[in-house]
C-alpha cells in the first residue's frame, strides 16, 4: 500500500484493488469509533451519457438518488435492521457529482464493512418497489419545495443555469421521477456502480493489513464489465438567464442570495488553490471577524444566517452570498458597495495572513472528524485533487491572488438575486 504522513503525523494507506476500486484505510488508534463509506464517482448531474462501447443515453433526472433509496432494499426487508443489531447507524447522501454509503459503530466495524461492500453491490429492483418508491421520493421533494433555504437556493439555481443540470433539484422532479423505469436503474447502476467508478475510505482503530484482506476477500465480484464512462453536458451560456428573481412563501423574514456563475476553469491543483483563494475571499465578506459584517450586522441587515460560500468542480463553479434579512433591497445595494470596494481597494495582506492561519489550524482540526476527513478523501480523489497540497498551496497564497479573485469572478454582469418574502396577509 502506498503510505503518506498526514499534518497530523497520522499514516494514510492508500490502495488499489485489482478490480479498479481505490481504498484509503487511516488508522486512528485509541478510538472507540470506526466510519466507513463506500461511494461512486456518479450524482444527479450525470443523466446524459454514453453507454460504453454504445449510444448516448438520456435517463430522467433524478436517477442517482432515487438508486441511493434503492439499494438498501433486499428481498427480505432492508439492511438497516441488520446495521443496528451490531449497534451500528447506516446511511446516505446523493450530491450533484456523487453518491455515498455509510456507517458508523463503536463495535463489530468488521461485519459493518462487509455489508456496507455487500449491499452496495446487490441491488433489489423490481417493478413493484419502484413503484412503491416513487411515491416516496415525490413526498420528499414536495416537503423540500416548501423549505425556504432549500427554495432559495432553488430559484438562485434556476436563474442562473440555462441549460445544465446543475438547475434541477438533486432528487429530480415529479415528472421525472414519474418516468423512472426499472431498466432505466439498472443501466444507471451498471454504468456508474463499477469498481474503478469508486471508493471506500475507513477511518478508526484499525490495522492496515487485516482492513485491506478485508476488503479484498469480500468485495464482490463485478461481471458486467468495465469501461471508461463518458458523461454529456450541454453547452452553457457564461451569462446568467435573469438577473433577479423573486418569490413568496410561508415564512416570518425575508431571504436573499446573491449569487455569481464563474466559468469552471480549474481542475486539479489549480481547482484547491482556487478554493482557498475563495474561501479568504468570502470571509472577507462574510468572516463574523470582517469589517463588512460589522457594519450589516449594525445596520440590521443580517442576522447570524449571513454566510458566503464558493462552490467549484470541473465542471461548474459559482460563489453565493447571503442571509435572513428584514430589507432586501438595502442588503443588496450594502453588499453592492462592500463588493466594490473589495474589488477597487488593495487587499489587506494582513488581514490574508490572519486568514490564512485561521485556515491553517481549521485544516489540522477536521482531521479530528472521521466523517470529514474521510468524505475529502474520495470527493478529492474523484475531482483529481492532491490529496495533501492544502498546506503547501495555503501557503504560497498571497493578497495579490484574492486581489484578483475579486475583481474577475464577483462580474456583476454575471450575477443574479433570488429573494423569498413572506406571504402577504
Amino acid at each position: 500500500m502506498e503510505t503518506t504522513k498526514l499534518p497530523t503525523e497520522e499514516t494514510l494507506y492508500r490502495t488499489e484493488l485489482a478490480n479498479g476500486l481505490t481504498c484509503f484505510i487511516l488508522p486512528k488508534p485509541g478510538f472507540s469509533r470506526t466510519y466507513g463509506v463506500l461511494s461512486t464517482n456518479y450524482g444527479s448531474l450525470d443523466s446524459t451519457f454514453r453507454i460504453p462501447g454504445g449510444e448516448i443515453v438520456d435517463v430522467p433526472a433524478g436517477i442517482a438518488h432515487f438508486l441511493e433509496h434503492k439499494l438498501f432494499e433486499e428481498e427480505e426487508g432492508n439492511v438497516f435492521g441488520r446495521f443496528a443489531q451490531w449497534g451500528a447507524s447506516v446511511n446516505a447522501f446523493t450530491s450533484y457529482t456523487q453518491t455515498s454509503y455509510l456507517f458508523s459503530t463503536t463495535e463489530n466495524w468488521q461485519d459493518c464493512l462487509v455489508l456496507l461492500m455487500e449491499f452496495v453491490n446487490r441491488p433489489y429492483l423490481t417493478e413493484e418497489n419502484v413503484e412503491k418508491e416513487k411515491g416516496i421520493i415525490v413526498q420528499e421533494l414536495q416537503m423540500y419545495a416548501d423549505h425556504p433555504d432549500h427554495r432559495i437556493y432553488t430559484l438562485l439555481l434556476e436563474n442562473m443555469y440555462h441549460a445544465h443540470p446543475l438547475r434541477l433539484d438533486i432528487g429530480g422532479t415529479v415528472d421525472s421521477v414519474n418516468s423512472t423505469t426499472v431498466e432505466d436503474l439498472l443501466r444507471c447502476y451498471h454504468t456508474f456502480y463499477q469498481p474503478g467508478n469508486m471508493a471506500l475510505a475507513i477511518v478508526g482503530d484499525l490495522d492496515p493489513q487485516e482492513t485491506l484482506e478485508l476488503m479484498e476477500k469480500h468485495y464482490p465480484l463485478w461481471e458486467k464489465g468495465e469501461a471508461a464512462i463518458e458523461r454529456i453536458y450541454p453547452e452553457e451560456p457564461l451569462a446568467v438567464v435573469e438577473p433577479r428573481v423573486e418569490e413568496r412563501l410561508q415564512i416570518s423574514q425575508p431571504r436573499y442570495l446573491l449569487g455569481f456563475k464563474h466559468e469552471p476553469v480549474w481542475q486539479g491543483r489549480e481547482l484547491l488553490r482556487q478554493q482557498i483563494i475563495m474561501s479568504i475571499a468570502m470571509r472577507l465578506i462574510a468572516g463574523r471577524s470582517s469589517t463588512s459584517y460589522g457594519e450589516l450586522y449594525e445596520a440590521d441587515l443580517i442576522t447570524d444566517s449571513f454566510g458566503a460560500n464558493f462552490n467549484a468542480d470541473p465542471r461548474y463553479a459559482y460563489s453565493v452570498i447571503g442571509s435572513e434579512t428584514r430589507d432586501p433591497e438595502a442588503l443588496h445595494a450594502k453588499l453592492t458597495t462592500i463588493i466594490d470596494d473589495l474589488k477597487s481597494k488593495e487587499v489587506s495582506s494582513g488581514d490574508v495572513e490572519r486568514l490564512k492561519r485561521h485556515l491553517y489550524g481549521a485544516y489540522l482540526a477536521s482531521y479530528e472528524s472521521f466523517e470529514y476527513t474521510a468524505n475529502r478523501l474520495i470527493s478529492s480523489h474523484f475531482r483529481g485533487i492532491p490529496q495533501h497540497g492544502y498546506l503547501d498551496l495555503l501557503a504560497e497564497v498571497t493578497a495579490t491572488d484574492v486581489q484578483e479573485a475579486f475583481a474577475e469572478l464577483f462580474d456583476w454582469n454575471r450575477g443574479t438575486i433570488s429573494i423569498l418574502r413572506p406571504v402577504e396577509p
